[in-house]
Parts: C-alpha cells; sequence; structure tokens
C-alpha cells in the first residue's frame, strides 16, 4: 500500500456545544458533553468530535463522557465508520428516546427530553407530572410544548398545565397589591410594636417587623381570592400559615 505524503494546515472554526457539565473538582471526575440531536447529519460526529478536543486542548480537560440524544436511530447519521472507535468506547453514550421506559419510570433529566417524542395525548399528564417533581425545569418544559403546540401561545400552555404562577406574579406587580401590601405592613408594624413595647425596645421594633410582613400578606388575601386562587394555595404562595389565611373574612 503506497502513501502520499502532505503537510497540512488547518484552521480552527468556532463551535458551539449543546451542553458543558463541569465538574466542581476538576480534573477529579469527568466533564460531560451533551448534545441533543433530533435531525438527520451526515457531519454531525465530525463536528461533535472536533468541539470537544478543541475543548479539551484549550481547557486542559483529561477525564471526559460525551452523550448523544436522539428521537430514534433513523436520525443518527449512517456513516459512521471513521468514528466507530469512539462510539464503541466507555466514553461515548448515544440515547435512543424512543427505546426508553414511560417517562413516568426515568429519572426526570431524561424525561425532560422524552417528552419531545411523546404523542400530543399523552404529554400533557407527562409534563405535569414533571413539573410536579422539578419545578425548577418549568421553563424548559414550556418551550418544549410551546414548539410541540405551535398554535398555542406560553399562557395557554401554562392554563394547561394547571399552573397559574405567570398570572400570580403579574398581579404582584400590579399597584392594588403593592397597596395593599404596605397599608397592612404599616397597620401590623404600628400594632406590633405597640404590642412589643413591653417587653423591651428592641424586641418591640422586631415584632413590630414581623407582625408586619404578617399583616401585609393577609391585607392581600382578599385580593387574590378575587383572582380565583384557593386559600391553601393563597397560604403556600404567601408563605404564611393556612390557619390565618381563613381567618380572614370573606367580603
Amino acid at each position: 500500500m503506497r502513501y502520499e505524503y502532505k503537510s497540512v494546515e488547518l484552521k480552527e472554526t468556532s463551535f458551539r456545544i449543546d451542553g458543558v457539565f463541569v465538574p466542581e473538582a476538576k480534573n477529579e471526575d469527568d466533564t460531560y458533553f451533551v448534545e441533543v440531536q433530533f435531525q438527520q447529519d451526515e457531519t454531525f460526529y465530525a463536528r461533535f468530535f472536533a468541539e470537544i478536543f478543541l475543548y479539551l486542548k484549550q481547557f486542559s480537560v483529561k477525564k471526559w463522557r460525551a452523550v448523544v440524544i436522539y428521537p430514534n436511530r433513523k436520525t443518527e447519521q449512517e456513516d459512521i465508520e471513521a468514528y466507530s472507535v469512539l462510539l464503541e468506547s466507555e466514553c461515548v453514550k448515544r440515547v435512543y428516546l424512543d427505546e426508553l421506559p414511560s417517562i413516568e419510570q426515568l429519572d426526570e433529566a431524561i424525561g425532560v427530553f422524552k417528552l419531545a417524542i411523546e404523542p400530543k395525548p399523552k404529554v400533557v399528564e407527562a409534563a405535569k407530572n414533571l413539573v410536579e417533581k422539578n419545578p425548577s425545569r418549568l421553563d424548559y418544559i414550556t418551550k418544549l410544548l410551546f414548539y410541540k403546540f405551535e398554535n398555542l401561545t406560553r399562557k395557554e400552555i401554562l392554563e394547561m398545565l394547571s399552573i397559574r404562577e405567570e398570572f400570580e406574579e403579574e398581579l404582584k406587580k400590579t399597584r392594588a397589591y403593592q397597596e395593599i401590601l404596605q397599608e397592612g405592613m404599616l397597620k401590623g408594624y404600628k400594632q406590633g410594636v405597640k404590642e412589643g413595647f413591653e417587653e423591651g425596645y428592641e424586641k418591640g421594633i422586631q415584632k413590630g417587623i414581623e407582625s408586619g410582613k404578617l399583616e401585609g400578606k393577609l391585607e392581600a388575601v382578599q385580593l387574590l381570592r378575587e383572582a380565583g386562587f384557593s386559600d391553601e394555595v393563597i397560604s403556600e404562595r404567601l408563605g404564611v400559615p393556612l390557619q390565618a389565611v381563613k381567618s380572614v373574612p370573606r367580603t
């Protein structure tokens, strides 16, 4: 077999990796490279491994793993001969979402990705369960559903998930809510100081502050009731005892 020798100059291109999970203890744990690939691309592995090794060069990473998430095997590029050694190694893991168990049986991190391939009749209930398990993933889940249900607004998607945080946050920004909250805090503060002076000046001030915060929140209970929130939800959102919320007379 004959070869022709060449000296080749390669130019580095700017790359962007979907996700890099960097361990807090540098060089003790693996750095993870995660890519979600939902479109077939016959140049994907060339680009992906180029990104990884460029990163290893620039940041002197010694231990690494790569995870590629596909909706199914058909999406993976067909010609993988040049990358077979890497793909068959322990460093690379390929995940095919349609071959995984149901979302309920999966770790929530993978379950979120599987929402993308769930049929529409099932995706809403699955999304609700994931949000209940980890509310911090709400933003990602709503974005995913936004693309899946292109005809719906974000507000409609939140309502579909029985989530009213968006409306609640807007309510809290209104002048009426703020005025009620401030008036209640002032009234409670004065009352608390008056009752607490018998225990000493500093304790009186502290009691006034605490009473003011509680009173201010309770002043907003009726407004939240009119907005459609139950006493249980109001108690949770305002961070006050349910019994205190129920003690506020209904008008």
